[in-house]
């Protein structure tokens, strides 16, 4: 009878312990590196159920785990299980001095630092586009990564002003076939922009059938495309309880905020 050598199996399975190691140490260095500018990241997605504001909460967790300087989330989804209610934080009415902001400390005003992160949760979203130039655009230049989670946008009403407000769009769909091709249909009008935002593709695995599409996909496309695990751990803001999804958020942040010296 032959003995299975279970190291080497898990070698075989999913490479080596040392390569990991490698790849998340560089993820971290990319998500830790300095910037330029702000970079400003959006979260949407073409259909409900994607898995948008988890994927934003979890990058914001990531990030801010990273940074020493905090980030600011925005939440201009619709709904009441945005980003902002994950944070843990109330609606905010607009504010004077941050809509006039020349220093941090009015860039804050009204707003709490909480765990590296300042949630900016605007009381009315019903116009995403108005209300992030509004609130959030006078005060993200105060730091290095803005994260907004602009919940779901359809491609003939605002999902192209959504992602003409950001640096890198994060598109996130169901890991299946048709909404993955749904995605990706869109993709380079995104891109195409005047703005040019770089797209990131991030494909849930809500049927738990694996990253195959997503392979399949990455090979035809120039631009990141990254599978996330479905992880029953992430349900109402927890955190993730496979080392693989753990895995996919630090890939999918470092492909965010490191997207446009990637591109260069």
């Amino acid at each position: 009878m032959t003995v299975l050598d279970s190291r080497a199996l898990a070698t075989a399975v999913f490479g080596s312990g040392a390569n990991g190691r490698i790849e998340l140490t560089a993820w971290d260095a990319a998500i830790r590196g300095s910037l330029s500018t702000t970079r400003r990241i959006g979260v949407l997605s073409l259909s409900p159920a994607a898995g948008t504001s988890t994927v934003a909460h979890q990058l914001t967790r990531a990030v801010a785990a990273r940074r020493s300087a905090p980030v600011l989330a925005v939440d201009v989804s619709s709904g009441d299980d945005g980003l902002g209610p994950r944070l843990g934080a109330a609606p905010v009415a607009p504010d004077e001095t941050r809509a006039g902001a020349r220093t941090t400390a009015e860039a804050l005003s009204g707003l709490e630092v909480s765990g590296g992160v300042v949630a900016l949760r605007p009381r009315d979203s019903t116009d995403a586009v108005g209300t992030w130039l509004g609130e959030a655009a006078p005060i993200t230049r105060f730091f290095d990564v803005a994260i907004t989670d602009f919940g779901v946008r359809h491609p003939l009403v605002d999902l192209a002003a959504c992602a003409a407000l950001c640096d890198v769009v994060c598109l996130v769909s169901d890991g299946r076939r048709s909404p993955v091709e749904h995605a990706r249909s869109v993709v380079a009008a995104i891109a195409g922009l005047p703005e040019a935002p770089t797209v990131v593709l991030a494909l849930v695995d809500h049927a738990r059938e694996g990253d195959a599409v997503a392979r399949a996909v990455a090979t035809g496309t120039p631009h990141p495309v990254i599978a996330v695990p479905f992880d029953p751990g992430l349900r109402a803001g927890g955190a993730a309880r496979r080392s693989l999804t753990h895995r996919a958020i630090v890939r999918l942040a470092a492909a965010l905020v490191r997207a446009e010296e990637t591109a260069a």
